[in-house]
């Protein structure tokens, strides 16, 4: 048996719920080490007053971070939030991660308290663990409420409703003996910024893009030569599945992107029909058609049914990368945050990097907004569970998507002087 063949099968086998464990002293070690080296790769901001309002939250009352999720860094900029105010986070990670570096990334994670969720599965293991933080009011629940990384740092996208729906649900399942518990979430924005003088490495990072692909458009705006790139490697998807090709429609290329994934999508769809809800978002259908796909391949173990599910999760993959492919991000505004977050999408695709190296360090602004009690919600939710879902989780959008935007209107890039260290 082949090593992809065996990494195959252990990929297919019952993929249990990992529990988040924090041992102190690991957690002591892994935060130790971060302070080290965050400040290589980027200059954090933290205003005194978030951080102050943050270490006096109620500890008896359940509490749910929910922070924007547009860059890798996302996880141990949080990391590092919660050395500063001393509290513990247990953060919700998709199952996939525990299994990288031969289960190494999963023993890591669960001791610094973060805990595996299925993306599109009814992981009922993975909801009571998280309800059970937000009941204890001892820790504090992270959430990712995109639930993917799409480099739109600028652009906040839909948000799941799980964080409300474990809010509300630890609410009245703890009001059963503490009538007066509440629990409160925590909008928090992340702003990464490139220094202007990266223009030259931006230059040197598509220029190397447009030779591997053989392209020359020098001369043109990066964001002409950019849509070039993405146009180039659009075809090749649409020539890979069938599609009908029409390469010269640049004007339209947001539109033959959506066509393009709707279209894989819909084909895989119909060898697993019950698999997906027509009304869901792209990516939740690909989320739940991956969790459909892995159940398959739990149950098939012959080679050709294997491969064929291998194949179908490595397209579906391709669909939720593609979510990401939105051209008129730098279309309507070119700026060099989102030049460069358009470079590392890209970059990903044509050499098949998992994780794309930022082009330079960074300053990363980080605000919390106005907690949101969701004790009021309660009698609202038990009568419309989903309405209420749906409607806070729009409104934290918006508290960030704001705050986010404030960021970018109005920051410069501060003396250190101007912010609170990390200590």
């Amino acid at each position: 048996m082949s090593a992809s063949q065996e990494i195959t099968q252990a990929e297919s086998r019952q993929r249990d719920f990992r529990a988040g464990t924090p041992a102190a002293w690991f957690v002591k070690s892994i935060q130790t080490f971060l302070r080290i080296v965050l400040p290589v790769r980027t200059h954090l901001h933290f205003r005194p007053e978030d951080l102050e309002m943050f270490r006096g939250l109620n500890k008896g009352s359940g509490m749910i971070l929910t922070p924007n999720h547009a860059d890798e860094l996302d996880p141990p900029i949080c990391m590092e939030l919660s050395r500063i105010v001393k509290k513990q986070f247990m953060m919700m990670c998709n199952r996939e991660a525990f299994d990288e570096y031969r289960g190494i990334a999963g023993w890591v994670f669960q001791h610094i308290g973060v805990f595996s969720v299925e993306r599109g599965g009814h992981d009922s293991p993975s909801k009571e663990f998280a309800t059970s933080v937000v009941k204890s009011g001892k820790d504090v629940l992270l959430i990712f409420p995109e639930g993917e990384i799409y480099y739109l740092n600028e652009m906040v996208q839909p948000f799941h409703s799980g964080a409300i729906d474990i809010g509300l649900r630890a609410i009245i399942e703890q009001r059963d003996t503490c009538p007066d518990f509440t629990a409160v979430i925590i909008p928090m924005a992340i702003k990464y910024r490139y220094p202007p003088s990266i223009r030259k490495i931006l230059e040197k990072r598509v220029q190397k893009m447009e030779q591997k692909l053989s392209q020359d458009l020098t001369g043109y705006e990066l964001k002409k030569r950019l849509a070039g790139i993405l146009a180039d490697l659009l075809q090749k998807q649409e020539l890979a599945f069938g599609i009908e090709s029409e390469g010269d429609r640049f004007a339209q290329l947001s539109e033959r992107v959506k066509s393009a994934r709707h279209a894989i999508l819909g084909r895989i769809e119909k060898k697993y029909s019950d698999a997906y809800n027509a009304q869901s978002r792209t990516i939740d259908r690909v989320f739940q058609l991956s969790a459909k796909v892995r159940e398959k391949m739990k149950q098939d173990q012959s080679s050709d049914g294997q491969a064929e599910y291998q194949n179908d999760l490595t397209a579906l993959e391709e669909v939720a990368h593609m979510v990401s492919w939105q051209p008129q991000y730098i279309d309507s505004d070119p700026s060099i945050d989102r030049l460069a977050e358009m470079v590392l999408k890209l970059e990903r695709e044509l050499y098949g990097i998992k994780r794309p190296k930022p082009l330079a360090k960074r300053d990363v602004f980080i605000r919390l907004a106005k907690p949101v009690d969701l004790g009021p919600y309660v009698e609202q939710y038990i009568a419309e569970p989903h309405v209420v879902r749906h409607k806070v989780a729009e409104e934290l959008r918006q508290t960030i998507q704001f705050t986010i935007d404030d960021i970018a209107a109005s920051t410069t890039h501060p003396m250190p002087s101007d912010v609170e260290s990390a200590r």
